[in-house]
């Protein structure tokens, strides 16, 4: 009677499968594609155009995972940025619950740029932080406290004390002490704070279990085949 043992070691193999790479630029290169769509389809058939809509959370987050998911696209190696990674994720999610929560009254709608920016582009990206890599490399306990200082708290200050003090009102309603009030605002922010937070420790909650097309990374494979006599 023998017995054949075999130990396998991969890191990252997700990326070397080839149904793995295929999900990945699937994903990746469809999520660049609904961003340069909604910006050009705004470019070309409003008023304004798209650079008024920059001071905008949900312009300035989509054009960030744009460029994100496109420099992924050029460098697989930009994959192991997980931070980078998970705060692009965080910062469309973000944008796309609150505007289809409390903004679809205050703008014009779906109209196919908002449906691109506030339903698509999460979901997949949503999609891409679930299926593409998930579990290779570990989202540390304190980087959802880091995705909120780094962008949405210094965006809330530009928003409330830059625009103001310039003659120009904040771009959201309910961070306009014109519009909602002081205490309202402080409120809002502080949800919102709350919030953002709590989605952050989702998505590192979700690393924390690997994805089906990723095998086991950084560990040992053992396997043991012992044939009938």
């Amino acid at each position: 009677m023998s017995r054949l043992r075999c130990h396998l070691s991969s890191i990252g193999a997700d990326l070397a499968t080839p149904r793995g790479n295929v999900l990945r630029m699937l994903l990746r290169v469809a999520l660049v594609t609904a961003v340069v769509i909604a910006l050009v389809t705004v470019e070309l058939t409003s008023r304004s155009g798209v650079s008024w809509r920059l001071v905008t959370f949900t312009y300035q987050a989509n054009l960030l995972a744009a460029l994100y998911y496109a420099w992924t696209l050029a460098s697989p190696r930009a994959d192991a940025r997980v931070g980078v990674r998970g705060a692009v994720v965080l910062y469309v999610v973000v944008a796309g619950v609150i505007w289809n929560l409390f903004l679809t009254g205050h703008s014009m709608g779906y109209t196919v740029a908002n449906l691109l920016l506030h339903v698509v582009v999460p979901g997949l990206a949503v999609a891409d932080w679930l299926l593409v890599g998930r579990g290779v490399a570990k989202v540390r306990w304190w980087q959802p406290f880091a995705w909120l200082l780094a962008y949405p708290a210094a965006y809330g200050v530009v928003a409330l004390v830059v625009l103001n003090r310039l003659g120009r009102r904040a771009p959201y309603f309910f961070l306009d002490p014109a519009s909602v009030g002081v205490s309202s605002v402080a409120t809002n922010v502080g949800l919102l704070a709350v919030g953002i937070l709590g989605l952050g420790f989702v998505l590192l909650a979700l690393t924390r279990v690997p994805s089906a097309n990723v095998w086991r990374s950084q560990t040992e494979l053992a396997c043991e085949f012992t044939p009938r006599a």
